[in-house]
């Protein structure tokens, strides 16, 4: 895993944990922390309209809002893997790992 968010927090859901891991990427975590509270809720609202004005960062590019947590828009594999750098899509992996741990590979295996 890629490094930790600066404070824990109690994700709510895995829905919420992967979001989480997302906005606490190394590449957008200064300037999105403001809009996550110190339990770890986040203003969507404001960070999609700061998102709006700012590119927030690479990671953003493959999500946006609470697409992240909620999944309403999807973010197709073709725009993920051309749009982030290798370390955001590794993050960005980590995060569907978080969401979907069944579908790691097992130990034996590489990816």
């Amino acid at each position: 895993m890629t490094a930790q968010p600066a404070r824990p927090t109690v994700p709510a859901s895995r829905e919420h944990a992967a979001a989480l891991h997302i906005l606490a990427a190394p590449s957008i975590r200064d300037r999105a922390d403001r809009f996550v509270s110190d339990a770890g809720e986040v203003d969507w609202l404001r960070l999609e309209q700061a998102a709006r004005a700012v590119v927030v960062g690479p990671v953003a590019a493959g999500g946006r809002r609470q697409d992240l947590c909620t999944g309403h828009d999807p973010a197709g594999l073709k725009r993920l893997c051309g749009t982030l750098d290798s370390g955001n899509l590794r993050r960005v992996l980590e995060a569907v790992l978080i969401l979907r741990p069944d579908a790691a590979p097992a130990r034996e295996q590489s990816w």
